[in-house]
């Protein structure tokens, strides 16, 4: 049953182009608004490398594949906490419900914080300390067709703050989900920040958007999960994520991966990998994930999932 996983990743790495040189920059790197959303949220996805848009099947899906939220079967509320460097925090808070044959809706929120800076003119001179953050609102729908196929779009409010400068927008995402009925695979595709360009001051720009490829393959009475992404932004080389997660008892996770971009990461090698665990205690789902980013230093994220 292993070929199955083997065959699909073979199939999903012959669809990447050469990677570029180490010395290449993207030519559209630093030209995006918005880029805060392609933070990843929810400790477990974090956890397996960032490849989830084929195994995602709780509240997070939202960010992963909003098809995922076809899977569930009570209600949630999603919290996550993102302990990020240099004082920025990131947050995150959701609620989902399942509504039988009409399908999921959801709402949640992105927060990320800068904390506080200081303000200063052009002369250098100190003004004013303000605190500059990045906001999402978003929308959820998901609807199974059958116990194989799934649809989910989002659709999102974005609003940037700068000092007396403010940037809003809307975006939508679009995803879909396959569950192979006569073997533990899925396939999973995410078209992310798809948007008009983003006014900010006097200029516009575009969002980042993002398509996102996978497979997810469960084994031993899905105790063990491997999954696989390839992540495409429109303003960075493209990355492959790779995970794996372990069940014991049904109640600890233990999971690990690796995030690469083709033609390096730019904060060293150690920068992509990923690791973490999770506790499944009656209706709460707790979860960790650490990430270091070379030189900047290790993060930390902890989320929760409720079913009520």
């Amino acid at each position: 049953m292993y070929r199955y996983y083997i065959y699909t990743l073979a199939i999903i790495l012959t669809c990447i182009p050469t990677a570029a040189d180490n010395t290449d920059i993207h030519q559209n790197a630093g030209t995006r608004a918005m880029t805060f959303l392609k933070i990843g949220v929810g400790a477990k996805a974090i956890g397996m490398g960032e490849s989830q848009v084929a195994a995602t099947d709780d509240l997070y899906a939202s960010y992963w594949n909003p098809a995922g939220l076809a899977k569930l079967q009570k209600p949630q509320l999603a919290l996550m906490h993102n302990e990020w460097f240099a004082d920025i925090n990131h947050e995150f808070v959701g609620v989902a419900l399942p509504l039988g044959r009409i399908g999921t809706v959801g709402a949640s929120a992105s927060y990320l914080s800068f904390g506080e800076l200081q303000g200063r003119d052009r002369d250098g001179n100190e003004t004013a300390i303000f605190r500059p953050y990045d906001l999402a609102m978003i929308f959820s729908y998901a609807r199974g067709f059958g116990n194989s196929f799934a649809l989910g779009a989002n659709a999102k409010f974005l609003r940037e703050q700068i000092a007396d400068e403010t940037g809003t927008g809307i975006a939508f995402d679009f995803g879909a989900l396959y569950t192979f009925p006569d073997m533990p695979l899925s396939l999973g595709f995410n078209a992310q920040h798809l948007g008009p360009r983003v006014t900010f001051i006097e200029e516009a720009f575009g969002l980042p958007v993002t398509t996102r490829l996978g497979a997810a393959y469960k084994l031993w009475n899905e105790t063990l999960v491997l999954t696989t992404d390839i992540i495409r932004p429109t303003d960075n080389d493209i990355a492959i994520g790779v995970g794996a997660g372990y069940t014991i008892g049904n109640i600890l996770q233990l999971r690990t991966g690796y995030k690469y971009q083709l033609g390096g990461n730019d904060l060293g090698a150690i920068s992509g990998l990923t690791g973490g665990f999770g506790l499944t205690l009656l209706r709460f789902q707790v979860d960790y994930a650490l990430v270091p980013f070379g030189v900047l230093g290790l993060t930390h994220r902890f989320s929760l999932v409720a079913n009520f």
